[in-house]
């Protein structure tokens, strides 16, 4: 296309535009501007603030900070992670033997049996005792600074005595003059699981099964976060108050 100018002065100059010519050419390049950045929008490249409405503004820090320093730690990600092996945090110890009940009929007011009324029961038995502890008890604050994830764990364990009824054989041998009551092999069936659970407890069942917690906490975190390193708090700390970010020296 041929420029046409005019001359001023022995000066080639451009002739000025009609007010129509001005308007045009701004909206040329407005358009041009447009469209340049609709292009940028459509293939990815240029995201104008706010438009991922889908994400809150602190998960789109973390994500922000994740594309130049790598996964960020935070007390969800670790919870998320403790739930997934909540299965392996539980302890259990199994027990198992052979109880008598005999029982024969008393002269009255006296501790003398009657002789031919006694009968007998022999219960055969095997339960299980297990310690587990509740995630949403358990209390963790990380530290990425330091590289630290601080874990307070629930002072009451839950405690599960189970002796389910198909592990139990009962014999009888019963009497016409004494018949067994019906509640004689419950009661002695409470009495066993009460005994066994107070010998586990005074065994230390409960320590053991926070140490196997710690054991599989520590390793699970460590196989995902190997730089990290996972401190258990005393009773009556508080893992906000431990965590505090390093200060410099």
């Amino acid at each position: 296309m041929r420029r046409s100018y005019d001359y001023v002065n022995g000066q080639r100059v451009r002739p000025k535009r009609t007010f129509l010519g001005r308007l045009f050419h701004g909206a040329t390049i407005l358009l041009t501007i447009v469209g340049a950045v609709s292009l940028l929008v459509l293939f990815g490249i240029w995201k104008p603030y706010g438009s991922d409405s889908g994400k809150t503004s602190r998960e789109a820090m973390i994500e922000e900070e994740e594309k130049f320093h790598g996964i960020i730690l935070t007390n969800e990600n670790i919870m998320a992670q403790l739930s997934d092996i909540s299965e392996l945090m539980t302890y259990s110890e199994n027990y198992a033997g052979t109880a008598n009940v005999v029982d024969s009929l008393q002269i009255p007011y006296t501790d003398f049996n009657i002789w031919g009324t006694q009968h007998e029961i022999e219960i055969v038995y095997s339960g299980t005792i297990k310690i587990g502890y509740d995630l949403n008890q358990m209390k963790t604050v990380v530290n990425n600074q330091r590289k630290e994830i601080y874990i307070s764990i629930p002072e009451d364990p839950i405690i599960d005595n189970n002796l389910p009824q198909e592990n139990v054989t009962v014999l009888q041998d019963n009497n016409i003059f004494n018949p067994i009551r019906a509640d004689e092999v419950n009661v002695r069936l409470t009495e066993i699981k009460a005994q066994w659970l107070d010998e586990a407890i005074e065994n230390g069942i409960c320590d053991k099964a926070k140490e196997h917690l710690k054991e599989i906490i520590t390793e699970s975190l460590l196989k995902m976060h190997s730089d990290y390193k996972v401190i258990f708090l005393d009773q009556g700390q508080k893992p906000a108050q431990v965590a505090q970010p390093a200060t410099a020296a």
